[in-house]
């Protein structure tokens, strides 16, 4: 007698499916299934291992129900996936149809072992049917996302491995395999019916399982069954692979991506802190293992999808970085090298000679001997980045570049001292004159007469008079004579809208943000000082910022200093006083207008759409173009890069020239920008594109301004 054996029937009075019948020796399956659950669990605890050798602390404990809600969101929602519609949309499926034949899966299972309740009736006719139809559709997504990756072939999906193909018809293969069995089932229990109407209820319990039942019409029932057998125990078979490779393969970010949507970063953009740094032994990350247990994660996590490749305006314009592979994978496949060193030298030193002398008989590279910065992520590739957040807006998995870059840079320029000359240059400047542009610190404020509007400003160190906003107009307001006019459109926008305003002149400082994304932390934080004690000294509350890039540091990063105010970006302001009736523009400026979203209001803050709020006010008749919003391309000056030369790529044009072609594409008669950077990038795009004669390059106050006249 074959233990366990039930044999399969026809239709039932109460529509249902009996589990395991016509399978020998089914109740085997409850004992094998521990062999790949094991082999699951040695593999989850040596990826822990291998986090847990981080050095540097990162702190995602708290906000705990936002970060419940983000991993619901993410992972059954898959909010941020489904963002690139198709592929996102095909992965939907193939994550729900295969959770849901998984979940169908071990309710059969805890059924027949531990008595959960049987499915029956109309409950069993629903259930299996989404089972059904959701598994149907996870072979679509597979099908679809197969034909994006080997027919199509985008740039993005540039590195296809061997294991992705592999992994991707495993999945299929228990997919199909599974419809293959039901059809088997159900074309047996026909025969075993005694009527069609017996077994119907299966029509509409498993739509698809009935579809392939028909396949096997033909076939006599002998057959019928024992081919259901086999496939039954190939299925699980192949299913228990599954389980058993995911550690060891492309389908850990199962695990990762779910643990990263938990511990993703909730903060603003901002930068992670170096507390005590006159005490700090070293600085920034030189060995893979001194980034924190979060930044290995995300090695882990990345899935090789390409989105940060793909919006990555560094790449795009043919440099270095490549945010997938000279990034993340470059230092995913340094620490796979590494963690069996830094493993046994950790547990077992006697280990790790074996390991050494093994590597070297092998004549393999010992990789602890390998610089991180400089064989792994090269130096060219650190100093690529503008810091313009595509990558990190994009990415499906909340992985945290940028932090790792500025890491990088804090090690090359705070404790190696190997920086390229500009950047050299632009902190010198910060440190003797407080701006980067190097000019005399006394002349700060002398743009006021200059531009004619000295006596509508409160100057504080002056004047002294109470004000309920500070103007932070910034370094480029003070020292760029192109800027110096936008910075006066906004004074006298204020000044007519009736803002009680005051201005630091000689007392305000750089923001700090170059130093800080150069990798000068110690530069940044005694800016940082300077500034607070300006602002405390003057009873500061709110403050009015012009530049977008000390917007982002004063609103978000000063808070890590003790620097809490209420930080606004002056279009945020200019909208506020546009809807309140303060601001009534008097004329329509009527001109077809590209707006170029700046990446450190824009991705970074998520302003998009006061500045266009105003744009409209002042008559302007906007044409998006598409790249714009969250899509928007960098125009190349962030991260610092605004200080240091950009040499084109033979092929490639400048990330600024590129950036002013795509906004040309409608022939604007402006280009409106609201950032001096991105204004000073994009005139000199302008100027290459010899279009100087047809399209204006403003700023949104000049803009609005001039409707006021």
């Amino acid at each position: 007698m074959i233990f366990g054996f039930q044999p399969l029937e026809g239709g039932y009075d109460v529509p249902m499916r009996v589990v395991g019948a016509n399978i020998p020796y089914e109740w085997l399956i409850y004992v094998i299934m521990f062999i790949p659950i094991g082999i699951f669990l040695y593999g989850f605890i040596k990826k822990v291992q291998v986090w847990m050798l981080a050095k540097g602390e990162i702190h995602r404990n708290d906000k705990v129900w936002q970060r419940i809600g983000s991993l619901l969101s993410n992972t059954l929602l898959q909010t941020k996936v489904i963002k690139k519609p198709l592929p996102g949309w095909m992965h939907f499926f193939l994550f729900w149809g295969f959770l849901l034949l998984f979940m169908a899966a071990g309710i059969d299972a805890s059924h027949h072992a531990i008595g959960w309740p049987h499915l029956e009736g109309a409950n069993y006719i629903g259930m299996s049917w989404i089972v059904d139809i959701f598994g149907f559709l996870a072979m679509i997504g597979i099908m679809v996302l197969a034909f994006i990756r080997y027919i199509q072939k985008p740039d993005r999906l540039n590195d296809t491995k061997a294991s992705d193909g592999w992994i991707i018809l495993l999945v299929f293969t228990i997919l199909l395999t599974g419809y293959f069995i039901e059809g088997l089932r159900i074309g047996a229990q026909i025969q075993l019916s005694t009527t069609m109407e017996q077994i119907a209820y299966e029509k509409i319990a498993s739509p698809i399982g009935w579809m392939f039942a028909a396949m096997f019409a033909g076939m006599s029932l002998d057959s019928m069954l024992m081919w259901h057998r086999i496939l039954w125990w190939f299925h699980m078979a192949i299913a228990f692979a599954f389980i058993a490779i995911i550690p060891f393969t492309k389908l850990w970010h199962i695990f990762t991506g779910m643990a990263n949507y938990i511990f993703r970063d909730l903060e603003p953009s901002a930068l992670r802190m170096v507390d005590n740094i006159e005490e700090a032994e070293s600085f920034g990350v030189e060995n893979i293992e001194d980034f924190g247990w979060k930044d290995l994660l995300d090695l882990d996590a990345c899935i090789r999808c390409g989105r940060c490749q793909e919006n990555c305006p560094a790449y795009n314009t043919g440099k270095h970085l490549n945010p997938k592979l000279t990034l993340i994978q470059a230092m995913k496949l340094h620490l796979d090298e590494k963690a069996p060193y830094l493993l046994a030298a950790k547990n077992n030193p006697e280990e790790l000679e074996e390991i050494a002398m093994t590597d070297a008989a092998a004549e393999k590279v010992n990789p602890m001997e390998a610089s991180l910065i400089y064989d792994v992520v090269t130096s060219e590739v650190v100093w690529d980045c503008t810091n313009c957040r595509a990558c990190m807006e994009h990415c499906p998995m909340y992985i945290e570049h940028i932090p790792k870059i500025v890491e990088m840079r804090r090690n090359l320029v705070m404790w190696q001292g190997d920086m390229p000359g500009e950047a050299q240059m632009a902190f010198t400047n910060m440190e003797r004159n407080y701006n980067p542009w190097g000019v005399g610190w006394a002349s700060r404020a002398e743009w006021l007469n200059e531009r004619g509007v000295r006596d509508i400003v409160n100057l504080l160190p002056e004047d002294g008079k109470e004000f309920e906003y500070l103007l932070y107009a910034g370094c480029a307001v003070s020292f760029d004579d192109r800027y110096k006019r936008v910075g006066e459109s906004l004074v006298r926008l204020l000044n007519k809208a009736g803002v009680s305003f005051g201005y630091l002149g000689t007392e305000e400082f750089c923001c700090g943000d170059s130093a800080r994304r150069l990798g000068n932390e110690y530069l940044y934080q005694t800016l940082v000082n300077q500034n607070l004690e300006s602002f405390n000294n003057y009873g500061v509350k709110k403050i009015i910022v012009v530049c977008p890039h000390g917007y982002n540091a004063l609103k978000n990063e000063y808070p890590q200093m003790g620097g809490n105010y209420e930080v606004y970006h002056y279009t945020e302001i200019l909208a506020k006083l546009v809807a309140e009736g303060k601001l009534k523009p008097d004329k329509a400026v009527g001109a077809k207008i590209s707006y170029h979203d700046s990446c450190f209001l824009g991705r970074h803050n998520g302003i998009y759409d006061q500045p266009r709020t105003v744009l409209k006010a002042a008559g302007a008749s906007i044409v998006e173009v598409q790249q714009s919003k969250n899509y928007g391309f960098c125009c190349g000056a962030g991260g610092g890069r605004m200080w240091m030369e950009e040499e084109a790529v033979e092929g490639f044009k400048r990330i600024n020239d590129t950036r002013t072609d795509q906004l040309l594409v409608s022939n604007p008669q402006m280009i409106v920008t609201n950032c001096p950077f991105c204004l000073t990038m994009i005139s000199d795009g302008v100027k290459s594109a010899e279009a100087e004669e047809s399209t204006k390059v403003y700023d949104v106050a000049e803009v609005l301004w001039q409707s006021m006249q």
